[in-house]
């Protein structure tokens, strides 16, 4: 416990820092136009205590019915422009993006060293220079140079779910072997692999530190600057922990790929090709970094959501399986030549984006300068965000009727064509848009097809013989998963454990 004196003075700092900053705030609004709508706020802690902090966007959802698709929060002086509609979020972050593309700064997120994400990089030349590097890596062109890759990565999945399928939340993150191997040209160990596991703690550790009021620096900047042997700085110690992470996942992989490139043995990737075109060291290591931690998490969570949704939905598996035995015949697995020919695979894979979102209030934007939207005064600043709540758009029972239900129907015409609702909206808007959409898309697709074509899914059973229901309950944080369940998974007959088995090359 720490003494008396100590936390009354970091109690009357704090509360004059909030004083402080709600005064000169009061000036900004010339105008006197009214703050977008949102539940009544206290002084200086403002919607603190009606918040969910691990799961905001539970709490935004309730207050969006009342509120509507404009919704203003603060927390202890945080200002947070709850975006509920796509027409809303296209309003401001598509057609104002010049002022809408800019990030607010997370102390705790620069204390743990991951300033050099590019998703965290402010708007402005040194962005645009990583982006541009960035999207030169994972345009849809480039990404076609790892079909291969994602393809046998694929088949060392279903090897994997066929041998131990009670493992299946570690075969979820198989899209770490696929990523590691397109972005450093680095097959992982199958188990305790090192760089994954540098990368997997150090994005665990930036999760739990992002939402505001999730950590005291956050709320309050100043105390970044207190030193780690102080009362209440413990967030100093795990900063410094995280920073040693982020610092290994930048360079020991690079310097990885510099090794073989030496000894001629490197395969193609992304940093071997950015080393070639000569780009910056420090461009390359953010670029290489921020691709390996977003898309392992972001593609993990997606499979979660689509097996879960294959337990609680089974009607959906079986149609997905008679559309994939007409085409192949039940001679083979598919792959990425059957795309276009797998119409309602297809409506799956975007109905898994609209039904279950990874990133549930996506990454905030930031105004440059303070906007008027609809008659509200929306103000700029380095407190103030825009949170995208992607979940209330794709939930959004007026366009998508019955939200809650798993139906790929929703993205056909009455013909059986496909519609032109791409389900994107998890991939953010403006020119914040997830550059990495196209690594992810390819590797999600394959794997649900492939899954589908050679297991069946379904519910587990109790000791009484009753089936067990999932929850559909998702955990906390930036980027969400379902919650474990039990659910049962076996090949659909032994002809296709067969063909599994056969991507081996050992039959």
């Amino acid at each position: 416990m720490y003494p008396s004196n100590t936390v009354d003075a970091l109690a009357l700092l704090a509360v004059l820092f909030l004083f402080k900053r709600y005064w000169v705030e009061r000036k900004v609004n010339p105008r006197g136009l009214p703050l977008p709508p949102g539940p009544p706020r206290l002084p200086i802690i403002g919607n603190l205590l009606g918040v969910n902090l691990g799961a905001q966007w539970l709490t935004y959802a309730m207050w969006g019915k009342k509120y509507g698709d404009l919704l203003y929060v603060e927390i202890l002086g945080t200002k947070i422009l709850v975006l509920n509609s796509e027409e809303v979020a296209k309003d401001l972050l598509d057609k104002r993006s010049q002022n809408y593309s800019d990030r607010p700064q997370v102390p705790m997120a620069t204390l743990m060293g991951w300033e050099f994400n590019v998703g965290f990089i402010r708007y402005g030349d040194h962005w645009r220079k990583h982006r541009k590097v960035m999207h030169q890596g994972l345009k849809p062109e480039a990404m076609l140079n790892y079909r291969h890759i994602q393809l046998e990565k694929v088949h060392q999945l279903i090897r994997n779910i066929l041998q131990t399928p009670d493992d299946m939340e570690a075969h979820m993150r198989f899209t770490a072997s696929t990523i590691m191997v397109v972005v450093y040209g680095y097959e992982m160990a199958p188990q305790n692999d090192r760089f994954a596991q540098i990368a997997d703690r150090a994005s665990e550790m930036l999760t739990n530190s992002f939402f505001p009021g999730a950590a005291l620096v956050n709320t309050f900047p100043i105390f970044q600057h207190l030193p780690e042997w102080f009362p209440g700085a413990g967030f100093k110690r795990f900063a410094r922990e995280c920073r040693k992470l982020t610092r290994e996942l930048r360079d020991e992989p690079y310097e990885y790929v510099k090794r073989t490139m030496a000894a001629g043995t490197a395969p193609q990737s992304m940093v071997s090709e950015m080393i070639q075109n000569q780009e910056e060291v420090m461009v390359i290591k953010a670029i290489a970094g921020t691709t390996y931690a977003a898309a392992v998490e972001t593609s993990s969570s997606a499979l979660s959501s689509f097996m879960m949704a294959m337990v609680m939905f089974p009607e959906v598996q079986k149609k997905a399986q008679v559309e994939i035995d007409l085409l192949t015949g039940g001679s083979r697995l598919p792959d990425y030549h059957d795309r276009n020919s797998l119409v309602y695979i297809e409506a799956i894979y975007r109905e898994v984006l609209r039904w279950a979102q990874v990133t549930p209030l996506g990454v905030p934007h930031m105004t440059t300068e303070s906007d008027i939207y609809k008659g509200y005064f929306i103000p700029k600043g380095k407190y103030s965000s825009t949170a995208t709540r992607a979940l209330a758009m794709t939930h959004n029972d007026v366009q998508y009727h019955d939200p809650m239900k798993f139906m790929p129907e929703r993205f056909l015409t009455a013909d059986g064509e496909l519609t032109d609702d791409l389900a994107q909206q998890q991939f953010g808007f403006g020119r914040r848009v997830c550059v990495g959409r196209y690594l992810a898309e390819a590797s999600i697709w394959i794997a649900i097809v492939n899954i589908l074509a050679a297991f069946s899914i379904g519910k587990a059973k109790d000791e009484d013989g009753h089936e067990i229901e999932p929850s559909g309950e998702y955990t906390p944080g930036v980027i969400i998963h379902p919650k474990p369940y039990p659910f049962c998974i076996t090949p659909r007959s032994p002809h296709w454990a067969g063909l599994v088995q056969s991507t081996s090359g050992i039959v």
